[in-house]
């Protein structure tokens, strides 16, 4: 029996090199070595070539990852691993830091920056060990999506090259590069916390794009002409200008979400011409096309999200425009849209009263304002008779239920609480979330707001005390001041797609440092999901996070300076996130030491405008190999295919538990308890959080209507996806159409909880 060599030569079949990586793979794991090497027997034959030996070994250990053999996961990541050595470096040894930058620049991969390190230490800092923490899922998505390859598509990176690589790309401005750089490479491989994917991609090369969102506002004007641009309006404070600066966002993997509302509604007079404006959902269709188009680096199609107030006179139609059926000129299946909606809507539905649009040209100011004065200025142009129509608040909320319902849009978020909270209410207004939902910034025909992205793995953070496990509060403090430094690092090393988002970053330095693990750190300590100890565990986690996340971000600006609008915000007034929250209780630290950190911030300043976001963490999450953001336990296994075949993704719940109360899935847990958690988490968050939200086969319109004026009365800043639990119609009124049942583009990437290709937003 002979196999066929990587040169092509021929050698005898050596059982030893296989019972040698059998070895590898299993030292130290609960395997059944026999029933493993049987399973790799029955699928080597003469005349393989090395290459499939691997990959059998890997389809065999793969194919029996179960329940009752967890750890063969480990099993198949290891013989990935030897197999990945083999391609990258001919052996199991990895090479210096030094020669894999090298590489790296010889390929026109990395910047010249990345040499200014003492290699030396990067190599001692190295640990290969690193490596056995990946599960097989989470390694294969490095070793396919991540590991810089060189223009022949062989792979320059091993995946703890990719961590430090990253490390470096962000600590290129630091006083001590070399030091902050294994500061970072260290939270990075021990899965402690990570970057978002846009700067585990990007990190180190020659056009750092880092960010992950933008979020941008439309004007009511086709376009910019020259002599406009000269009188200093920016050239993309317009329809097709915001449109072509989309474009350009897209182009490097940007997710975006865009106000539409100050474009005129249908029928709107246009007095330039004497005719009648079409509204917004024409420009829509472009805004689509310009998403399929311009498909993120030729990788995948566009990320949009277009937001609408509830008041404007084409919201109607909105909410229509995911719809499989009417006239397609009303209908954009490749964008996401979201309502924007106000609290004196919600109020109007619950007393029974009617609901008035108006046209945003002719009152612009009903969208620069919110909360009371809203209200009063809403009031007084419904009393001068100003709207363009009139129905009852009630049948606009069934409007949009049953669109959601129907589609799974709009998106539900509200402007008021975004509003209210927001640390930035002295420099504008925030007039929309992005593609996530979970960013809630500024923007201005000046500036497009970006989103720099970052997560605490909070399973990695819980330490024995007394007997039980709890929150490791100095790690988490630790973890969460690297975190920062990292991205706040971001922004001054990002390439930006545009200038008035350069302008807005640089401006106000927002980060979104959120988390994932949540519901691992609960099983781990023994919580239910669904039970008032979880609702508990999520409020006290957040407050950790958000306390030692406000205090870096000060110690950073005593350090380095506080950003430029510091002077005026909430934080500058001494108003922290948790003084405006709906529920100010404080169970860790207690109020009287959130006072003392208020003080320390109005004397020394914040670093950063924005610290907190709870992004999705689809993929990063795989990488980490734990439960995504804050969500409840999807699926307790699901099947997934790749060149080796099926195998199963156990979640990481299973690893610590077999109690069934611990393990319940999100279809099994009431919305109502998804939504107190989250609103327990919001208290706590500066920004707003990705909160997907579960419903059974089956559930009806007045269970809808009860859980997002449930969210509404909580304080939620935002809704995210409507997700059921399946698509078949139940007794009587059919249910919610499942997330992969929605009229989504085959092709389209979300940031949905069973769906790990997302890298639109993490």
């Amino acid at each position: 029996m002979t196999v066929i060599k990587r040169d092509g030569s021929r050698e005898p079949f050596d059982q030893s090199k296989i019972d040698r990586l059998d070895i590898f793979a299993t030292k130290g794991l609960n395997v059944d070595l026999a029933l493993l090497k049987e399973q790799v027997q029955f699928l080597i034959f003469d005349g393989m070539s090395t290459q499939d030996i691997f990959r059998a070994q890997i389809k065999a250990a793969s194919g029996l990852i179960g329940r009752e053999n967890p750890d063969m996961t480990f099993v198949a990541a290891r013989y990935l691993l030897a197999e990945t050595y083999k391609r990258a470096t001919g052996g199991n040894t990895y090479p210096s830091m030094r020669s894999v930058i090298d590489r790296g620049l010889a390929a026109g991969r990395y910047s010249r920056h990345m040499l200014g390190f003492d290699f030396k230490e990067l190599d001692d800092a190295l640990v290969p060990d690193r490596d056995f923490q990946f599960d097989y899922i989470g390694l294969q998505n490095v070793v396919d999506r991540y590991l810089v390859r060189d223009t022949s598509d062989n792979i320059i990176e091993l995946p703890q090259h990719f961590f430090m690589r990253v490390a470096m790309g962000l600590a290129i401005n630091e006083d001590n590069p070399t030091a902050r750089a294994i500061e970072f490479y260290n939270l990075l491989s021990n899965f402690d916390g990570m970057a978002s994917t846009p700067t585990l991609f990007n990190a180190g090369s020659i056009r750092s794009q880092l960010s992950s969102c933008y979020l941008n506002t439309v004007n009511d004007q086709i376009s910019v002409d020259d002599e406009e641009i000269a009188r200093g309006v920016n050239r993309f404070a317009s329809i097709y200008g915001t449109i072509e600066e989309s474009a350009r966002l897209s182009k490097f993997a940007g997710g975006i979400g865009t106000d539409w509302t100050r474009v005129r509604g249908a029928g709107s007079r246009i007095v330039s011409t004497n005719g009648k404006s079409s509204g917004v959902i024409p420009y829509l269709k472009p805004y689509e096309s310009t998403a399929v188009a311009v498909n993120q680096g030729g990788k995948r199609k566009g990320s949009f999200a277009p937001y609408l107030e509830v008041w404007h006179p084409d919201f109607w139609d909105f909410c229509e425009l995911k719809k499989e059926f009417g006239d397609d000129r009303m209908r954009t299946h490749d964008i996401f849209p979201a309502a924007w909606v106000a609290d004196l809507f919600m109020e109007r539905v619950e007393e029974g009263g009617l609901w008035s649009t108006f046209q945003p040209n002719l009152y612009p100011e009903l969208h620069e304002l919110y909360g009371d004065a809203f209200k009063l200025r809403y009031e007084q142009l419904e009393r001068a008779g100003k709207f363009v129509s009139q129905r009852p608040a009630i049948e606009v909320w069934k409007h949009i239920l049953t669109n959601l319902f129907e589609t799974g849009h709009p998106w539900i978020t509200f402007k008021d609480e975004c509003n209210r909270r927001s640390p930035q209410d002295h420099v504008g207004v925030v007039h929309s979330s992005n593609l996530c939902t979970e960013i809630t910034l500024n923007t201005s025909d000046d500036e497009t707001a970006v989103c720099n992205l970052g997560s605490i793995n909070l399973a990695r953070h819980m330490v024995e005390s007394m007997g039980t496990m709890v929150i490791d509060t100095k790690k988490v403090r630790a973890t969460v001041r690297t975190l920062m430094r990292m991205l706040d690092n971001v922004i001054d090393l990002n390439y930006y797609p545009s200038a008035r988002a350069k302008a807005s970053n640089l401006k106000h330095r927002p980060v979104g440092m959120g988390i994932m693990g949540e519901t691992e750190a609960k099983v781990i300590v023994g919580i239910a999901f669904d039970s008032e100890a979880g609702v508990q565990f999520s409020d006290e986690a957040l407050e950790i996070v958000s306390y030692y996340a406000i205090e870096a971000s000060s110690d950073l600006a005593y350090e380095r300076g506080a950003y430029e609008t510091f002077p005026g915000s909430k934080w500058s007034r001494g108003m922290l996130p948790i003084y405006t929250a709906r529920d100010q209780t404080s169970n860790i630290f207690g109020l009287a030491t959130w006072d003392i950190l208020a003080e320390k911030v109005m004397r020394q300043g914040m670093r950063n405008s924005n610290t907190m976001a709870i992004a999705p963490t689809a993929t990063i999450s795989v990488i980490c190999g734990t439960t995504p953001c804050n969500e409840p336990i999807f699926e307790l296994e699901r099947l997934e295919g790749n060149m080796s075949g099926k195998f199963l993704v156990l979640d990481p719940c299973l690893r610590h538990t077999s109690d069934p109360r611990l393990l319940k899935t999100a279809f099994e847990i009431e919305p109502v308890w998804v939504i107190r958690s989250g609103a327990r988490r919001q208290k706590w968050i500066d920004q707003a959080q990705s909160l997907n939200v579960f419903i059974r086969q089956g559930t009806k319109g007045r269970d809808l209507d009860s859980i997002y004026k449930t969210a509404w009365k909580e304080g939620l800043k935002t809704t995210y996806y409507l997700r059921s639990q399946s698509k078949q119609k139940a007794k009587g009124e059919p249910a919610m159409p499942a997330a992969s049942a929605l009229p989504q583009p085959e092709s389209a990437n979300f940031c949905s909880i069973d769906n790990p290709d997302c890298e639109a937003c993490q």
